[in-house]
């Protein structure tokens, strides 16, 4: 869209808690009950979705997609088009790589690389992620 000279907007719900002075780029979502704090950036077409916490210095990179429920510690950093499945829980100062997906309840104690699916608790990576794969 915006190749078509569109521009996008960021989107904040009313009942989400974003603490003053976050970043956030254009054409992203912050959906009700979500709670962002202090020092966090938030790149251009991210979801941040139902009730998920982004605790202190957090950065999230465009296109990346945070489930509900998700909670991601102080200081984690999610790379460009990373998908966190609903209910994860991130611990405080890890890299989740570019393109990266965290399955559903996933708990990750470890940084994850680029272009792999992770899911467990501990999470642990499953495989990489081919983008060409059905």
């Amino acid at each position: 869209m915006r190749e078509q000279g569109f521009q996008l907007v960021a989107t904040t719900h009313p009942r989400a808690v974003v603490a003053p002075g976050v970043l956030s780029g254009e054409g992203t979502v912050i959906a009700a009950g979500a709670v962002i704090n202090p020092g966090v950036r938030i790149g251009k077409s991210v979801i941040i979705n139902t009730s998920t916490i982004l605790d202190r210095d957090c950065q999230i990179d465009d296109g990346a997609h945070i489930g509900p429920r998700a909670r991601l510690a102080g200081r984690v950093s999610v790379g460009r088009g990373t998908w966190i499945g609903i209910g994860a829980t991130v611990i405080d100062g890890l890299r989740i790589g570019t393109g990266a997906v965290i399955g559903a309840g996933a708990v990750v104690v470890d940084g994850i690389p680029d272009g792999v699916l992770a899911y467990g608790v501990p999470a642990k990576v499953i495989k990489g992620i081919n983008k060409d794969d059905p």
